[in-house]
């Protein structure tokens, strides 16, 4: 038992599988064509690595279902996704663990996937100047301890017992580009939709994540809330049995001109949406693109977006978010709140235009939304323990957390906590 058959080349050299691969094999997803053909010439250790992998193994101790029980790394297989790279061409990683507590879920019927947020990049100099965290997965750890959402606390008591994903942000595109190697000394590329496609598939093959009956929660917080929107119809297409959420938190950006043109660069915050459609071959929804087919460029902003996503939608925002409207281009990032014509500009246009998408949100089915006027520093409330678990007075004191959390048990139904009209003093 064990010989390998040159004459007949039988799978994998066996007479019959051993009986632990036979184990194996019942329990893992099925191994692509070349790896079947390429294991005849294998050793048997190199084949139960092999197997290990198909089941879910090398990524930390797992639940019955396969999914670690700790957050794990778990590193994109370039061989089947070979564009999902982050912007120096290594590969993209999610990390993943089950549900805990006394509620948690069945195996992958409830999962929420957070992708990362972290800014962006318009040219080659901003792309080099960026964090290597946030261009490369060269040096992400083995495990991560997230907070908010994905947090596996007390405090989080309905998202803990959901699998949770975490998502890294290494393609610098608003998870929306398809373009290869850019040349010259950076050479980056930008594979973010390409990076959601290849975690979706992922998680539906290897974990059964998003299979008919599920309930699947794609959230993002500032560049991933933008990603979120982006490609929630994709990934309610590529899920099609599944029920899935998006959650938007600190993702939506009025379109409106900046107090001084030029300053920063840009005469618009559509000018963003352009140079991205340009820059990284961006691919915002294709439903938005249709609806828009003269500037495309709109997509990139929530108020354009919005009408045409077809999944529930649920928008956290800081009415006043100064770090977001930086982030943008509207403001340079040492603003300064005392500037009379700063002051101006947020009173007479940016807060009206906010309130105005804000209040449109959550009067229909489907919809929610939690409109906070905090500290212009306060930017998302999904990614930090103690602000999505932080009771908001003017809301009646309902948390970030709990809003959430009641939106999604009562199926999706109209939702709306806005906060008093906000100043800019």
């Amino acid at each position: 038992m064990g010989r390998y058959h040159r004459r007949r080349r039988k799978p994998c050299g066996f007479k019959r599988p051993l009986p632990v691969l036979e184990m194996l094999m019942s329990h893992c997803r099925p191994l692509a064509l070349n790896d079947v053909l390429r294991c005849a010439a294998w050793p048997v250790a190199a084949l139960l690595a092999m197997l290990l992998s198909a089941c879910g193994g090398g990524g930390g101790a797992s639940d019955p279902g396969g999914i670690p029980v700790a957050f794990s790394k778990v590193t994109l297989d370039t061989r089947l996704y070979p564009e999902a790279r982050c912007n120096d061409g290594t590969p993209a990683v999610f990390y993943i663990q089950a549900g805990v507590g006394s509620s948690a879920s069945a195996p992958a019927s409830r999962t929420v996937i957070g992708l990362q947020g972290g800014g962006y990049c318009l040219s080659d100099a901003e792309c080099r100047a960026r964090s290597s965290d946030l261009t490369s997965s060269a040096g992400y750890p083995a495990g991560i301890v997230p907070e908010g959402l994905l947090s596996s606390t007390d405090s989080n008591p309905t998202f803990r017992s959901w699998n949770r994903v975490r998502v890294p942000y290494c393609s610098s595109d608003f998870y929306s580009g398809d373009a290869g190697p850019t040349g010259g000394s950076t050479n980056f590329q930008f594979r973010g939709a390409k990076i959601v496609q290849a975690v979706i598939a992922t998680l539906n093959s290897r974990y059964g994540i998003g299979k008919a009956g599920d309930t699947v929660l794609l959230a993002g917080t500032s560049a991933g809330a933008v990603g979120a929107f982006i490609n929630a119809n994709r990934v309610r297409g590529a899920l099609p049995g599944a029920t899935v959420l998006t959650l938007i938190d600190a993702g939506v950006y009025p379109d409106v001109a900046p107090p001084r043109p030029g300053t920063p660069p840009r005469e618009s915050v559509r000018d963003l949406g352009v140079i991205g459609l340009s820059y990284w071959n961006g691919q915002p929804d294709a439903d938005c693109i249709a609806a828009n087919p003269t500037a495309p460029s709109l997509c990139y902003l929530f108020e354009h977006a919005a009408p045409t996503l077809a999944t529930p939608f649920f928008v956290l925002q800081n009415a006043i978010d100064l770090v977001g409207i930086a982030n943008v281009g509207l403001l340079p990032a040492d603003a300064d709140l005392s500037d009379p014509v700063l002051q101006a500009w947020l009173r007479d246009t940016y807060l009206p235009a906010m309130t105005g998408i804000l209040s449109r949100v959550g009067v229909t089915g489907g919809q929610g939304v939690f409109g906070v006027c905090a500290s212009p520093q306060l930017h998302t409330q999904s990614s930090q323990n103690a602000v999505w678990t932080a009771p908001v007075a003017a809301l009646g004191d309902v948390s970030p957390q709990a809003a959430v959390a009641g939106w999604v048990g009562s199926g999706a139904a109209a939702t709306q906590y806005l906060a008093p009209a906000c100043s800019p003093g």
